[in-house]
């Protein structure tokens, strides 16, 4: 899909990687960019300083807490109707919160799925649209055992095995719109934000784990954001990390043989 004169919006938008992806969206020709966050008077900054940059109207924030479902369905429909359809949600509202592992749920899990679920609603083309893309926006985390952030990791895992699963053929077929995900490491922004008082970064072994990675910058992820929406085949997984450029992994989705015990 190439990104211009399309209309899209991004969770977790007023800061981090989700500003970095409105910026590069915006950059590539995106005609308007929905920016939906908790943070209000953040948000309303970023959309004035967007617009200011890339054109009037180009911007529009929206506020929003994700984890409250009927405000979540009032405000992605207001979203939709504002932009006139809708062709790419991101889906990056996110939170490290291992002593409120219901919040993190809430955050990174239901709101990812229901985020999902409305955007298929609005762009499938069984229900009348043209079809889209959903970038699932999981972590490294995501992909391997983080033993200091058990919940982090768990919901990471979880957004990968929901958008690998709506992925499938069987819907895919249907509705014409591609899941992809996206899996970053730790961003200079993340690390910044992180601190005892910051509510959306509760993990106290976090430092340790920060210690020993040079964190990348959110605009490399943001470039690769952009390589997966115009190139990224439906249901494939993206990892961006070091500061390189994304590359892809493959999930094995069949078990693996098993070995069959002889008797003695």
């Amino acid at each position: 899909m190439q990104i211009k004169d399309k209309k899209a919006i991004v969770t977790g938008a007023a800061s981090g990687l989700g500003l970095a992806f409105s910026k590069e969206l915006l950059r590539n020709g995106a005609a308007t960019i929905i920016l939906v966050d908790i943070q209000e008077t953040e948000g309303k900054a970023i959309a004035e300083k967007l617009n200011s940059e890339f054109g009037k109207k180009r911007a529009i924030f929206l506020h929003c807490d994700v984890t409250k479902n009927s405000e979540f369905d009032a405000t992605f429909k207001e979203a939709v109707n504002i932009l006139g359809g809708l062709d790419i949600l991101i889906n990056n509202a996110g939170v490290v919160n291992e002593q409120n592992f219901a919040k993190a749920v809430e955050v990174n899990v239901t709101a990812v799925i229901r985020g999902s679920l409305l955007a298929t609603q609005q762009m499938g083309k069984d229900t009348g649209g043209k079809g889209g893309v959903i970038v699932n926006v999981s972590s490294i985390a995501g992909l391997q055992a983080i033993p200091n952030c058990p919940i982090y990791s768990t919901t990471k895992h979880a957004i990968i095995g929901f958008s690998r699963s709506f992925s499938q053929p069987y819907h895919y077929q249907r509705t014409g719109v591609r899941i992809l995900v996206l899996c970053p490491e730790l961003t200079d922004i993340s690390v910044s934000e992180n601190s005892s008082t910051n509510e959306n970064f509760q993990c106290p072994d976090l430092i340790e784990i920060e210690k020993n990675i040079h964190p990348q910058r959110v605009e490399n992820v943001a470039h690769g954001l952009v390589y997966a929406i115009r190139c990224a085949q439906n249901g494939s997984i993206w990892v961006s990390e070091e500061g390189k450029p994304v590359y892809e992994v493959q999930l094995p989705d069949t078990l693996p043989a098993k070995t069959k015990i002889e008797d003695n």
